[in-house]
This record gives structure tokens, C-alpha cells and sequence, in this order.
């Protein structure tokens, strides 16, 4: 197969890579060539268009019709992006399934190294490499402390109350596990519907493997899904318990709710921050495991604005 070409209709490969898009004709040049550069060659690419009108579909077409990708469209957008997620899969050929975002990148070895995971841990149905966060040219954020290795459903739960280390150009999942947990929550949640399938996905796997090799990057700047100030309502997770009523023991359901009220103090930080009233998101917070530190957290975030902002800007002073 020669570089930058989709596998022949007879071929099977052995990643489908999944790529919603809406409106991203600024990044889809630089975001599909960071795919086809793979050094890894068994994959397809399906970009599912979710009514685009900035010239992103053209773009798509384009590909598709030099044999790049298959071109799938929605007539609907759906928040997120999480509709046009499940209908790619669904269209997918391959075994295993890698999800990427229009806007963002992933490093050449990306592939390489989930394949290389997958080969050497038979019977695992979730896989997730390292991925770090950038503002600008800036790292931000990335995981740290996780190395390498096969990890539990316990073990996977508490690394997620900590910190997400899972994003979505991180992760890779059978086709068959994905379709058995009901995909991503489609026309429910505009923001969140990715957090809230990583949890159910940990409630669910035994093991996993995870790789502390960073071979994705997420630009914060591009993601105007997390940017939208209308999609910041409650956490997703707020429902989770009562709608997935997992059956978890006694440390894994601790560690659950340590997850969800992490999720939902830091939604509701963001609110505060924007001069927003978070009281609404307080409610959901679970006493069992809500530690010392995030009642802190929810008494501070309970001041009037004027004083919650002089706090922020003293701790802010203290760490300059």
C-alpha cells in the first residue's frame, strides 16, 4: 500500500480511525496529514461530516475521492460530536477502533504503538497511550505517575479520580466492547459525552493497558465544544449512577464517586469563574468520597463573586 492510501476494498484493516467533523476546514489539511503519516499502515479513515458550512466537506470530498478516507453524512448535527463518533463506527471494518479530532494531532508512532500493545496483551478490549494538552505551543497538562502496564478496573477508576487520562485521541477499544457499551451518548450532552463513556467504559473493563508514551496532542485553543460557554451546564456524570446503576464493589463505587464530584466541582469552578451562579451543580456532589480538600473547594465557590475572585487572585499572588 503506498503512504497517504486508504487499504483496498479487500482488505482488511486493522484500525478504523474515526474522525468527526464540524466546520474544520482551518485544521483538516494539517489534522488528516498527521494520520496518513502513520507508520503504521494497516488503517482506514472514516470522516463522518456533521453539516458542515465553512467548506470542511468539500475538503472531505476531495480526500475521498483521491481514496484517502470514506466520507459518511449527517443531515443533523449532533452536539459534541458524539452521533457522528457512532456512525463512523458503525461503518468501520476494522477489529479496533482509534477516535481523533478534527483539530487536533497525532504523533507518527501513534498506531505503531497501540499495535505493538494489542500484539503483545491478547484478550484486552481497551487501550490508551499518553497524550498531552497544549495551549498555544505550550504544554499544559499531561499525565504523570502511570507507567506503562495492564491495570484493573479498581486500578483504572482511581488513576480517573485523579486526573483524565484518557482523552479522546488517546484511546483505542474493539469494536465489538464499543458496541456493547452503547456507544457515546449521543443527543443527550453537548460537552462531557466522551468523560461520561471513559467512566462507564472503567466501570466495565477488567483490564486494560495503558502506554506512558505521549503520542497525541489536544489543542485547547481549537476545541470551541469546550470553549462554548453554552455548553457548561451540569456534568454529565451527575446522572451516571442513576442511569447506569453500576455494580461495582465497595473501593470501585468509592472511587466512582470520587470521579463525578471531581467533575462536577471542576465544571462548577468554571462557572464561577465566568461570574456564573454554580449552585445548581452542589446537589450532585456525593459525601461518599468528597474528601476534605473539595469541601475547600465548595465553600470557596459559595462566596459572593467580589470575594471568591479576591481569594483566586491572593493564591494567585502566592504562587508568583
Amino acid at each position: 500500500m503506498k503512504k497517504n492510501e486508504a487499504p483496498a476494498p479487500g482488505n482488511i484493516p486493522f484500525f478504523s480511525v474515526i474522525i468527526p467533523v464540524h466546520n474544520k476546514a482551518e485544521y483538516l489539511e494539517k489534522s488528516l496529514a498527521c494520520v496518513y503519516a502513520q507508520t503504521f499502515r494497516s488503517f482506514e479513515v472514516i470522516a463522518v461530516d456533521d453539516c458542515s458550512t465553512d467548506g470542511s466537506l468539500e475538503l472531505l470530498q476531495r480526500h475521498e475521492g483521491e481514496g484517502k478516507l470514506s466520507l459518511y453524512q449527517r443531515n443533523i448535527p449532533g452536539p459534541g460530536g458524539y452521533a457522528a463518533r457512532n456512525l463512523g463506527v458503525s461503518k468501520a471494518r476494522a477489529e479496533w477502533v482509534v477516535f481523533f479530532d478534527a483539530d487536533d494531532s497525532m504523533h507518527d508512532n501513534h498506531l505503531s504503538i497501540l499495535h505493538a500493545a494489542i500484539a503483545e496483551n491478547e484478550g484486552l478490549d481497551f487501550f490508551c497511550n499518553n497524550y498531552v494538552m497544549k495551549v498555544g505551543d505550550k504544554d499544559v497538562g499531561k499525565n504523570k505517575g502511570i507507567r506503562s502496564g495492564r491495570y484493573n478496573k479498581l486500578d483504572g477508576l482511581t488513576f480517573f479520580a485523579h486526573n483524565d487520562f484518557i482523552h479522546m485521541n488517546s484511546a483505542c477499544t474493539r469494536k465489538g466492547f464499543f458496541d456493547r457499551l452503547g456507544g457515546f451518548p449521543e443527543g443527550r450532552y453537548k460537552r462531557g459525552g466522551d468523560v461520561y463513556f471513559w467512566v462507564k467504559l472503567l466501570a466495565r473493563v477488567d483490564e486494560f493497558y495503558y502506554c506512558d508514551v505521549i503520542t497525541s496532542e489536544w489543542h485547547l485553543d481549537n476545541s470551541h465544544v469546550t470553549k462554548n460557554p453554552a455548553n457548561l451546564t451540569v456534568h454529565p456524570l451527575a446522572d451516571f449512577i442513576e442511569v447506569e446503576n453500576p455494580e461495582l464493589d465497595r473501593e470501585c463505587d468509592l472511587q466512582l464517586r470520587r470521579i463525578i464530584n471531581r467533575k462536577i466541582i471542576a465544571w462548577a469552578t468554571e462557572k464561577k469563574l465566568q461570574g456564573r451562579r454554580c449552585y445548581q451543580d452542589f446537589p450532585h456532589v456525593s459525601l461518599k468520597g468528597l474528601g476534605y480538600e473539595n469541601v475547600i473547594r465548595m465553600l470557596v465557590l459559595s462566596m459572593p463573586f467580589g470575594v471568591y475572585q479576591a481569594v483566586i487572585d491572593m493564591k494567585r499572588s502566592w504562587r508568583a
